[in-house]
């Protein structure tokens, strides 16, 4: 790699498969007639380092380098010139200052390849109400064109995750980690179905892979944070959960980053790991913390947080934690209503 010292840190993570040594020898050959005749010395990858001849695949495992400008646009250009020959994958790209993230850009193939189209399609369709079959089959057409189609067995799988078809859904993200065990979506999926079967160990090494695939600057990141802190929870391993709670809590999310809507289900779940290291002091503010936040519609988190902060304010004597629990009664909580009951009695 060729790394330049200047005042920008550039960020490069992904993968793009060609799927057959033919297309890999031409993006060979891209490669090489683009070096001599545009780029130069101006990349920040040397072709040996991550052009993978044994899998036909183009591999840039998570590199922080140093670098002028010029370099971080020519290698994003290259970078978009070769997705064109891939049959799946993705290249993300950060330039990073002083201030914060300059640019960043999402590299992936838009072929009229069958395999490329029938991805695209089927990802759009996802996200439209209704459509959860008509994407599950155009994804599975991806499939069929090119079997080692990783991106695509994970969105298969996240829509047989909504749909209620938890087993279909393991195959998929199982396959899709197979094919590209460096895609944190995978691992934060099949988490989320370790969850449900209250298998919450094998969920937070699940979190963790979904961390250690990703960078700070995805959403994913601090929502796997987040999902293996409440594994921690469960676990009653309190202070690794409070850990992980304090750093998510600690970033400054903006109101257009999704985890910015979770900050009270992370405060709630410090209060209640808190209150299991016998702090119910801290427990009471990380609760105060919770429900003077915006929580939408979400009645039952807060109904929740008032239960416990109850507990918490019971543990050390304060008479108004009947206020809370008469809330959380009244909003539906049976436990709140029979602790009402028995402390009362």
């Amino acid at each position: 790699m060729n790394t330049q010292q200047a005042s920008l840190r550039l960020i490069f993570k992904g993968r793009l498969d060609f799927g057959n040594e033919r297309t890999f020898e031409k993006v060979q050959l891209h490669w090489q007639g683009r070096m001599e005749n545009y780029f130069k010395t101006n990349l920040l990858f040397k072709m040996e380092d991550v052009l993978k001849a044994e899998t036909f695949s183009l591999v840039v495992p998570q590199q922080k380098l140093v670098g002028p400008e010029k370099s971080w646009r020519m290698t994003v250009e290259l970078f978009r010139e070769l997705a064109q020959y891939a049959t799946v994958g993705y290249i993300a790209a950060w330039c990073v200052g002083d201030d914060g993230v300059q640019e960043q850009t999402f590299i992936e193939p838009v072929s009229d390849k069958v395999a490329v189209q029938e991805y695209l399609r089927g990802r759009q369709l996802i996200g439209v109400s209704g459509k959860e079959m008509e994407a599950a089959q155009a994804l599975s057409r991806a499939i069929e064109k090119y079997e080692k189609h990783a991106l695509a067995y994970e969105r298969r799988g996240y829509v047989n995750y909504k749909l209620g078809n938890y087993d279909d859904a393991q195959h998929d993200f199982e396959r899709s980690i197979s094919f590209n065990p460096h895609h944190p979506d995978a691992y934060y999926g099949r988490g989320k179905l370790r969850m449900r079967k209250n298998d919450w160990a094998g969920a937070a090494e699940d979190f963790s892979l979904t961390t250690q695939n990703s960078l700070a600057l995805q959403p994913i990141h601090w929502l796997a944070r987040l999902r293996k802190a409440e594994c921690l929870v469960h676990l009653k391993k309190y202070a690794e959960a409070c850990k992980e709670l304090n750093l998510f809590l600690k970033r400054n999310f903006s109101e257009s980053d999704p985890n910015f809507y979770r900050l009270p289900r992370a405060s709630y779940l410090l209060g209640k790991a808190l209150l299991g290291l016998n702090d119910p002091s801290g427990a009471i503010e990380a609760f105060d913390r919770a429900l003077s936040m915006p929580s939408g519609e979400d009645q039952r988190s807060r109904m929740e947080c008032l239960l416990h902060r109850a507990i918490a304010k019971h543990q050390i004597g304060r008479p108004e934690y009947t206020l809370d629990l008469r809330a959380a009664a009244q909003m539906g909580s049976v436990e709140a209503a029979r602790l009402l009951d028995t402390w009362q009695a």
